[in-house]
């Protein structure tokens, strides 16, 4: 990941661009991981957007998304007597 694109993913968060120039100068430092980059934003009050933690989406059995569910008609043709 770049650091345009890490810049890019802040802003579109909603992070202070004071915040963003902050973390990103401390970075350079300790380096761009992940897992530093959202400690960094928890610090200053913000949610994670660099980690996912992928426990919280176990439960995508019971996931509804509103659509019906749509049946594949097959490619050849089929006559039913």
């Amino acid at each position: 990941m770049k650091i345009s694109d890490i810049k890019l993913e802040m802003e579109l968060y909603g992070v202070d661009s004071d915040d963003i120039a902050e973390i990103l100068e401390l970075c350079k430092s300790k380096g761009y991981d992940t897992h530093v980059l959202d400690s960094e934003l928890e610090k200053r009050g913000y949610e994670k957007i660099f980690s996912i933690n992928y426990e919280d989406y176990d439960d995508m059995d019971d996931f509804d998304d509103e659509y019906p569910s749509v049946q594949k008609f097959g490619h050849k043709k089929n006559y039913v007597d």
